[in-house]
């Protein structure tokens, strides 16, 4: 599984309004999160330790130069 910028949650799947036993789990990848997002993380010190995971995607994206 590649690197995660955030913890993994579940999200329960919900029919009706109610709620089920049955969910789906969200993974936080880069490459599944939005180029506003990473650019908040990448200037964020909360972010220290993935901050070049996340210069590597944006650079792949063309946001920052290399």
């Amino acid at each position: 599984m590649p690197q995660k910028l955030k913890a993994s949650t579940k999200e329960y799947i919900k029919v009706n309004g109610k709620m089920t036993n049955k969910f789906m789990m969200k993974h936080y990848t880069p490459s599944g999160t939005s180029t506003e997002e990473l650019l908040k993380f990448y200037e964020s010190s909360s972010y220290k330790r993935k901050k070049e995971m996340i210069r590597k995607e944006l650079v792949k994206r063309g946001k920052l130069p290399k």
